[in-house]
């Protein structure tokens, strides 16, 4: 009975690897402490995976050996290291070619039908246990087909060997019922047959089901190794989209501080340039404007630059309170604005008025830098409908270079900017050429009222068109 113990232990303990193996919530207990004695283990012992079932088949054959040497004087035993080496062989090939692991024990129960020496005894049947050892494990690693295939298989086996181990006739009486003590009566043999049968039979269900389980086990790691390569792809994938956006609205608000500021300034700087013989007072004037357009461009550089880092307090953002202010700079830096307002202002949000102002900022820019000479403007603001019409129309005279008659050359960054702004602002911006006036601009936007917004329900909060326009706070 030590000699089934052995081989029983042999069994458990491969289990007890492929479970170990298999059991992500095993590794999880192990702790941060453990994990690199884990990390280590496992370097060490994956490359000597593929030994594992050629190792345990000779295990079970050099055991087995052991045992059985010192009856080498019956006649059955010169035999039984061919049998017992083939039944350990289907063990070793098992993982690798279980089509002949399956076969194996086929031709070693044939040879035991036709040949008596060559069946196994009172002390060596528990070697049969290598059939389901084998089936455990064809079960675990083969493909569909042959996985499915060998349970019926490996059952027909356990058919012909309750015949090889219950009937006297196939073993002259040395049967399950003498090795028991129990009589050779029909009734005993009978009943031998069907106990063996049903145990028999159930081992191989039980074996074939752990290694289905096993198998059914793999699969889910690796589908849970690429879950989590792909979500960790997503991830990487979003953080680079965070970063381009983050980097595409600081140089859109670069673009539009920096724009506006410098065009004031070379637009003073050029009027100084040529009145300055003529009017020498002109120039302290245009100085003073330029320093004014250059504090205020580095106030709100300032500010961007604040809104970067975490949790700035006592930061604001332009309001169409402001539009007054950058109203008269303009006008200050040569551009000639006439403004209309119509109805009475209702309310906004803070994205909302921010959008609005930098809207109205590019235009005017855009109308000093490329209405040529005399350049003028008409902002209209309509508050008469469900939110407020914005139209900026600008002309000027001729331009001085050929090249730069194509309208809105230079600003397409700008353009962008403004029609995003009012898109974030659930509004909507057109941008083109005004065929009513030569030489002319249009730009002509609609931002709903905070109210309608709320109605709707398909704009960005308040919050989150501060977040895309002023930056995270």
């Amino acid at each position: 009975m030590w000699r089934r113990g052995r081989l029983i232990t042999v069994g458990f303990w491969y289990l007890g690897v492929r479970l170990r193996l298999a059991s992500s919530a095993l590794r999880a207990s192990w702790g941060d402490a453990a994990s690199p004695i884990v990390s280590n283990a496992r370097r060490v012992l994956l490359p000597l995976r593929p030994a594992l079932e050629p190792a345990i088949a000779v295990t079970f054959y050099a055991l087995w050996i052991i045992a059985e040497a010192g009856r080498s004087g019956s006649s059955p035993w010169p035999s039984f290291p061919f049998t017992l080496g083939l039944l350990a062989a289907s063990i070793a090939v098992a993982a690798h070619y279980p089509r002949v692991a399956v076969a194996l024990p086929g031709v070693v129960l044939a040879i035991q039908l036709f040949g008596i020496p060559a069946r196994f005894g009172s002390t060596t049947w528990p070697v049969y246990f290598a059939v389901l050892l084998t089936c455990l494990i064809v079960s675990a690693t083969a493909d569909r087909r042959i996985r499915w295939l060998s349970l019926p298989i490996v059952a027909g086996y356990v058919v012909v060997i309750t015949t090889l181990m219950t009937v006297p006739a196939l073993s002259n009486g040395d049967v399950w019922t003498s090795w028991v003590g129990a009589g050779n009566s029909r009734a005993n043999v009978v009943g031998s047959f069907a106990g063996v049968l049903l145990v028999g039979l159930l081992l191989t269900a039980a074996a074939w089901f752990i290694g289905f389980g096993l198998r059914a086990s793999q699969l889910q790691r690796a589908a849970d190794a690429k879950l989590g390569a792909t979500v960790d792809e997503l991830r990487s994938a979003e953080i680079d989209l965070i970063v381009a956006s983050e980097r595409d609205r600081i140089a859109q608000d670069v673009h539009d501080i920096m724009a506006h500021s410098l065009a004031v300034i070379i637009a003073q700087a050029d009027g100084a340039r040529f009145i300055g013989p003529q009017r020498p007072d002109a120039i302290s004037e245009s100085l003073e404007r330029i320093a004014a357009s250059a504090r205020t461009s580095l106030v709100e550089v300032r500010m961007l630059i604040e809104s970067l880092v975490e949790d700035p307090d006592g930061h604001s953002n332009p309001t169409l309170e402001n539009l007054d202010d950058l109203v008269e700079r303009m006008r200050g830096a040569g551009l000639t604005i006439t403004v209309n307002r119509f109805g009475d202002p209702t309310v906004l949000t803070s994205g909302q008025h921010l959008a609005v102002y930098r809207i109205v900022q590019e235009s005017l820019t855009n109308a000093l830098k490329h209405a040529g000479a005399q350049p003028a403007a008409r902002l209209t603001l309509d508050w008469r409908g469900p939110g407020l019409a914005l139209t900026i129309a600008s002309t000027g005279g001729p331009r001085p270079h050929p090249d730069s008659t194509v309208r809105g050359h230079g600003h397409c960054r700008g353009l962008y900017g403004m029609r995003e702004r009012a898109r974030l602002a659930g509004g909507w911006l057109t941008a083109d050429v005004d065929d009513e006036a030569p030489g002319g601009y249009l730009v002509t936007a609609f931002v709903p009222t905070a109210c309608v917004v709320e109605q709707v329900g398909e704009t960005p909060t308040d919050a989150s068109l501060l977040a895309a326009e002023a930056g995270s706070r």
